[in-house]
């Protein structure tokens, strides 16, 4: 009997439980090497199936660790370009005020020579 033909015997007569029961009834018999080569290598296949799918989840642990991580640099460089920003907005406002200061200085003076303010100030202080 080669391992082709036992093995066609056992998948035609129920699989792994034929290959148990069988094992275990006929010690002696010819198919029981098979048998038990044929329950360990299902043994092993099963096994190799279930590494595979830890190495599976544990790939896609690692990737979602990375879009993770990749998230969080993201969110980082965002938040620091917010505060570089709003710096920005702040020296803008200071020198937008300072402006208005001025413009607000230059009216004045405007209105003042325009009233006659000043030519009569001038005629105060003399």
């Amino acid at each position: 009997m080669d391992r082709q033909s036992a093995y066609q015997e056992i998948d035609a007569n129920g699989g792994e439980a034929y290959a148990k029961f069988f094992a275990a009834q006929n010690p002696e018999a010819p198919l029981t090497p098979f048998c038990h080569r044929y329950l360990f290598e299902k043994e092993q296949a099963r096994a190799n199936d279930e590494r595979g799918f830890a190495l599976k989840s544990l790939a896609q642990m690692e990737s979602s660790s990375h879009v993770a991580q990749v998230a969080a640099s993201a969110s980082r460089d965002a938040a620091n370009a917010a505060h570089t920003s709003a710096t920005a907005a702040r020296r803008s406002a200071f020198w937008t005020m300072i402006a208005a200061i001025a413009s607000a200085l230059g009216v004045a003076v405007n209105a003042a020579l325009n009233l006659g303010w000043l030519d009569w100030a001038r005629h105060l202080a003399r």
